[in-house]
C-alpha cells in the first residue's frame, strides 16, 4: 500500500487499527532475544500447535519485549472488545490449559499478572504509560496500573514495545506512527532543528550532548552532502535496551531518523548495529523495507520533494566502535580506532561530509517531540534534563527489566518502588550506572535522581542508562577487576596510555585478589590511573580506570581485606 497524503495515512491507520484489534481473539508473544532466552520460542510454537489442533480462531502475534523481563515468557491474551489478560513466567505446560479456555473466556488466575486494555490513541493524549485498567471479573488480578513495577513509569519511548507487531507497519501507524513525519514534511527544516532545541532533548548516550545543539551544527556546516548515522553499538556489559527497543519498535528509531534527515539537510542514513543483534538486525530490515515500500523512505516521501535512503552497516560489536569517530571509521571500511577531533563529526564526519550521530533512544525521542510539541516535552523531567529515560535494571534486583521514568527520579524509588528492591534477604551495597565508564557508587547515594549533571557531579554518569546493583555479599575488588579486564580487552590499544596503563591496572588487581597485594598499591593504582584518563585519545581510555577509582573511594574496606 504506497502512501502518499493524508487519506493514505487515514487508511493505513484503519487497516492497523483491524490488526491491533481483530473480531477475533488475539494473543501476544513476547519474542525479543530476553523473551526467546527464556524460552518464548517455544512457547510460541506450543500456542501455534496448539490452536491448529483445536482449530480455534485466533491469531497470534509475536510482538518485542514489555520489559517485565523478570516474569518472562509473557503471553497476552486478548478477547474482540474485551480486556486483555496478561500472563507471566508461562511453561510449554501451560499452553493447553490457556488454550483450553479460550471457548469460555476463562482465565487461568495462578499464571494471570494483570488486566490490561490499550490506549488506542496513544499520542493524543496524557501518556503515563500505553496500559489502561478496565472492569474485571477477577478480583485477584490487578489492573496493570496498580503493578508496582509499572505504576510510577512514564512510558513515552516505550509506549508500545510489546504491543505491537514490531515487524507490521500497519500496527506501528495505528497507534500515531509516521503522522510527525507528515507533519514535519510541513514545516521548515530550520522549525524542526529549533524545536528539537527548544525542547532540551540531550543525547540519550555518554555525556548528554545537546541534541539540537548538534542537529544545529549540522545543518549549518558548509556542503550540499550531509548524512545521519544511528548508533547501535551497545558494547557494556548489563545494558540491553537498545537492542530490547530496535526489537519491539524499529518504526519509532526509522521516523525519527528520517524526520533529522529532513531537517539536516541529509539524503542519505547509516545504522550502525552489532552483527549478534540478529533479532533487533531482521526487525530493522524489514522495517525499511516496508516503509520504502509505503512511500514513507525512498523518493518523493509523502509525495514531496524530499528523497533519501537508508543503509545498515552491521558491525563487529567491538566496545570502542560506538565512539562516534571510531563509528565512522567502521562504517567507512576501516578499522574501528578513534581519531581526535576537533574537527567534529558535525563538520566533518562521513565520507568526510557533516554527519549527526544520535543513538536508538534518541532518534526515538524525535517523533514525540514533533508531534506533542516541544513545550510539552520539555515540561517532563529535571532542570537540565528533559523528558524521560529508558534503564535496564540488573544484578541484584528483585524485577530486573526494561523502565523507563522522568529524568530526576530517585534511584531510591526505582530501586524500591519499581525494582522491587534487592533479592532475597540481602541489601544493597552499591548501584552502577552508566555502564562501567560510570563507575559505581555506594548504597548511601541512592538519593541521587536521574540526571545527567547530577550522577556526574556524584563520580559516575548516566550514559545510555544501564544500572546494575549489587548487594552486601559483592566484593567490590571483584567488580573492579571485572569491568577492567573488559577494558582490557576492548581497546584498540591505539594509545599507549589506555593500551599499557589499563593493563599495569589489572596486573596490581589480580596481586591483590591473589592475596599479595599490599597498602601501597592503593594509592599506586590512583597514581597510574590520572595519565591514563588525561592523555588517552578517547572516552574509552578516559574512563575506563573509573572501576577502580571508585570503589577504592567507597568500598578501600573490601581491598583491606585481601591484604595480609
Amino acid at each position: 500500500m504506497k502512501i502518499k497524503n493524508s487519506s493514505d495515512l487515514s487508511k493505513a491507520k484503519k487497516k492497523g487499527h483491524g490488526l491491533l484489534f481483530p473480531d477475533k481473539t488475539r494473543i501476544n508473544v513476547g519474542t525479543s532475544t530476553c523473551c526467546v532466552a527464556k524460552g518464548a520460542d517455544r512457547i510460541l510454537d506450543a500456542i501455534v500447535q496448539g490452536i491448529t489442533s483445536r482449530n480455534l480462531d485466533a491469531d497470534v502475534v509475536q510482538v518485542g519485549c514489555n520489559g517485565l523481563c523478570h516474569i518472562e515468557p509473557v503471553v497476552e491474551v486478548h478477547p474482540p472488545a474485551k480486556p486483555k489478560i496478561m500472563y507471566g513466567n508461562v511453561t510449554e505446560e501451560d499452553v493447553p490449559r490457556i488454550l483450553d479456555l479460550l471457548a469460555t473466556e476463562g482465565i487461568l488466575e495462578n499464571l494471570a499478572v494483570a488486566r490490561v486494555e490499550e490506549e488506542e490513541h496513544i499520542l493524543s493524549g496524557k501518556i503515563k504509560y500505553a496500559f489502561y485498567p478496565t472492569s474485571g471479573t477477577c478480583s485477584n488480578i490487578k489492573p496493570v496500573n496498580e503493578i508496582d513495577f509499572l505504576k510510577k513509569q512514564h512510558r513515552i519511548i516505550l509506549r508500545t514495545a510489546g504491543i505491537i507487531n514490531p515487524e507490521n507497519i500497519f500496527e506501528y501507524i495505528a497507534l500515531g506512527g509516521y503522522e510527525a513525519l507528515e507533519k514535519a514534511l510541513g514545516m521548515k527544516p530550520e522549525e524542526i532543528v529549533h524545536e528539537i532545541t527548544k525542547s532540551g532533548l540531550r543525547g540519550r548516550g555518554g555525556g548528554g550532548f545537546p541534541a539540537g545543539l548538534k542537529w544545529k551544527s549540522c545543518r549549518q556546516a558548509r556542503g550540499n552532502e550531509k548524512y545521519i548515522i544511528c548508533n547501535v553499538s551497545e558494547g557494556e556489559p548489563g545494558i540491553g535496551m537498545h537492542r530490547s527497543f530496535l526489537e519491539s519498535d524499529p518504526h519509532s528509531v526509522l521516523e525519527g531518523i528520517i524526520i533529522g534527515a529532513y531537517a539536516i539537510g541529509a539524503k542519505a542514513a547509516y545504522v550502525y548495529i552489532r552483527d549478534n543483534y540478529r533479532i533487533a538486525l531482521k526487525r530493522f530490515q524489514k522495517a525499511v523495507h516496508d516503509a520504502t515500500e509505503a512511500g514513507l523512505l525512498g523518493n518523493k516521501i509523502l509525495g514531496t520533494s524530499f528523497s533519501m535512503t537508508v543503509n545498515i552497516k552491521e558491525g563487529g560489536g567491538r566496545f570502542v566502535c560506538g565512539e562516534e569517530t571510531a563509528l565512522i571509521s567502521c562504517i567507512e571500511g576501516k578499522i574501528g580506532e578513534p581519531h581526535q577531533r576537533p574537527p567534529f563529526p558535525t563538520v566533518k564526519g562521513l565520507f568526510g561530509k557533516p554527519t549527526c550521530i544520535n543513538n536508538v533512544e534518541t532518534w526515538a525521542n524525535v517523533p514525540v517531540i514533533i508531534m506533542k510539541g516541544s513545550s510539552w516535552y520539555s515540561a517532563i523531567g529535571s532542570d537540565k534534563s528533559k523528558g524521560t529515560k529508558v534503564i535496564s535494571l540488573a544484578g541484584n534486583i528483585a524485577r530486573a527489566g526494561m523502565i523507563e521514568v522522568d529524568m530526576g527520579t530517585p534511584l531510591k524509588e526505582i530501586i524500591n518502588d519499581i525494582g522491587g528492591g534487592i533479592e532475597g534477604d540481602n541489601k544493597l551495597k552499591a548501584i552502577q550506572t552508566g555502564g562501567p565508564s560510570g563507575g559505581v557508587l555506594p548504597c548511601k547515594m541512592e538519593e541521587l535522581t536521574v540526571d545527567y549533571d547530577n550522577l556526574k557531579t556524584a563520580g559516575s554518569m548516566l550514559g545510555s542508562g544501564g544500572m546494575v546493583f549489587m548487594d552486601d555479599n559483592t566484593d567490590m575488588v571483584q567488580i573492579a577487576r571485572y569491568f577492567t579486564d573488559f577494558f582490557v580487552n576492548e581497546s584498540c590499544g591505539k594509545c599507549v596510555p589506555c593500551r599499557e596503563g589499563v593493563c599495569r591496572l589489572l596486573d596490581i588487581l589480580d596481586e591483590i585478589l591473589a592475596g599479595r597485594g599490599k597498602k601501597e598499591d592503593l594509592p599506586l593504582l590512583q597514581e597510574i590511573a590520572e595519565p591514563i584518563i588525561q592523555a588517552s585519545a578517547c572516552a574509552l581510555g578516559k574512563t575506563a580506570p573509573m572501576p577502580v577509582l571508585s570503589t577504592i573511594k567507597h568500598f578501600r574496606e573490601d581491598y583491606l581485606k585481601h591484604m595480609p
